[in-house]
């Protein structure tokens, strides 16, 4: 008797299509999302580059949040920037600072080359003209989080990573997101500290 009426699960319903041609241009540029890996050899500006890193993790109001959300707004993540050539910058690896917005140089060098080894040799690394890597430091949130800060950090390593892919929609820019890579070898390339692994790589390039 208390079953009258129901019905048998599992029960599928069909969503009404979503309308990426509406009003909503954020919706349009989810719809362009695409992970694409070869790049016309061309050089990104610094402008350009400020706005992807300002993405990442860039501070987005008075209260010190950032653009993506952090569990705590502890914000385990590091972003560095390896550059090529172009854009008005020198050839090396620079740390994205959140809180100045700037950047530091940390190493001299195209070393492109060098992080596309470290990536299985995946020829898009070495192809673009910057790639933006992603990394976590544990510690921050797992010191509140125990061991579910590892899953807070990926969540938010995800974000970020959305953030570039739909910025590049709208500026022409191609990315892919890549986790296939030697975790110790990106470290060694980058000269991170031993309490800080890599996450993601974000080739970037117009198309």
């Amino acid at each position: 008797m208390g079953n009258q009426g129901l019905t048998d699960l599992p029960m599928k319903i069909k969503l009404p299509e979503p309308d990426a041609a509406g009003k909503s241009h954020i919706e349009e540029l989810i719809a362009k999302r695409r992970s694409l890996r070869e790049y016309a050899d061309r050089e990104l500006s610094e402008p350009l580059i400020s706005r992807f890193l300002w993405a990442t993790q860039g501070i987005s109001s008075k209260g010190e949040l950032r653009t993506v959300p952090s569990a705590g707004a502890l914000y385990p993540l590091e972003v560095h920037i390896v550059i090529g050539k172009g854009s008005g910058l020198e050839a090396g690896i620079y740390r994205y600072i959140a809180e100045e917005h700037s950047l530091i140089q940390e190493i001299s060098g195209d070393m492109r080359t060098k992080l596309s080894e470290a990536a299985l040799s995946q020829s898009m690394v070495n192809n673009a003209p910057v790639s933006l890597v992603i990394s976590a430091v544990y510690p921050r949130i797992t010191s509140k989080y125990g061991k579910r800060g590892l899953r807070y950090a990926h969540m938010e390593a995800g974000h970020a990573s959305q953030n570039v892919y739909l910025l590049g929609v709208e500026l022409g820019i191609g990315t892919c997101a890549i986790g296939a890579f030697d975790d110790e070898e990106v470290k060694k390339v980058l000269k991170m500290p031993a309490n800080e692994d890599p996450l993601y790589i974000l080739p970037l390039g117009y198309i």
